[in-house]
């Protein structure tokens, strides 16, 4: 298939607050711009009110390419803005960026020529090289992170990890009418929460071996240790039960993992995964 009808294909969305730094949020559209097959049509989903600097980002932007402003008013979380700009999408697929992040010049190209190949699959995310501290240019610098590909490893994995790194996922967009859009109630893991209910609905789940993203770790682990947010991944991970008593035993380590001082938890996730 040629790259014109992949382009016509897919929208992609950018979720971005004023919290994310200039240069990050304009490292990732310009990765998005930058490859092999751009989507024909890119979302920038502001949440709530941005500094004049960065306004003059993403006017530049739009000015020049095939890009659309979503403006949410206040900040309403990552679900809202995600589900707005799904909302007005109308290609046949729906991939997912973040705005601190980078993508490889081959992702979309890819993930949507896998999806074409294979129309049982209706989600469909990447490996990715981990890095922190704006260290991505060198490869010692970097760390492969592997997630399943199976649907049965898939399937486990939720019990006790995230099966899929979010900013990776391609949507095929019939999905959203299978499972639902984006629970708004959860303000954190709601990318589990969803994946909970594509599990319950028998919907087909794949991972490409292949990295595909540039996924910036700093604060990662601090970050999920709010007791909110722990909650809400309580909620997330018993919203999709299994009658397995090792997977069952996982998923109650992970949560207590959440709870654990910073530091445990750091050295765990950088020896552990």
């Amino acid at each position: 298939m040629r790259k014109a009808e992949l382009s016509a294909m897919v929208t992609l969305g950018i979720p971005f607050h004023e919290g994310v730094p200039n240069n990050h949020l304009e490292q990732a559209i310009k990765s998005i711009l930058n490859q092999t097959v751009t989507p024909s049509e890119i979302h920038l989903i502001q949440d709530g009110e941005v500094s004049e600097s960065k306004a003059r980002i993403i006017k530049k932007y739009l000015e020049s390419n095939n890009m659309t402003l979503i403006v949410n008013k206040k900040n309403c979380g990552l679900a809202y803005s995600l589900n707005r700009s799904i909302a007005q999408t109308k290609t046949k697929y729906y991939a997912r960026m973040d705005s601190d992040d980078i993508a490889l010049p081959q992702r979309i190209e890819l993930q949507i020529s896998y999806m074409e190949k294979n129309p049982c699959v209706d989600i469909l995310g990447s490996w990715a090289l981990e890095f922190k501290n704006g260290n991505y240019k060198n490869q010692k610098d970097l760390f492969l992170k592997k997630m399943p590909t199976a649907q049965k490893d898939i399937e486990a994995w939720f019990h006790f990890r995230n099966p899929l790194i979010h900013p990776t996922v391609v949507f095929r967009r019939s999905v959203f009418s299978k499972t639902g859009m984006y629970s708004e109630n959860f303000k954190s893991d709601q990318d589990l929460e969803l994946w909970g209910r594509a599990l319950k609905n028998n919907v087909k789940i794949a991972n490409l071996p292949l990295p595909l993203l540039l996924f910036r770790t700093d604060n990662m682990i601090k970050k999920r240790s709010e007791k909110s947010r722990i909650m809400r991944q309580v909620k997330a991970r018993f919203s999709y039960n299994t009658w397995s008593p090792k997977l069952n035993a996982l998923k109650v380590i992970a949560i207590i993992f959440r709870m654990l001082p910073h530091s445990i938890r750091e050295w765990g996730y950088g020896n552990l995964r």
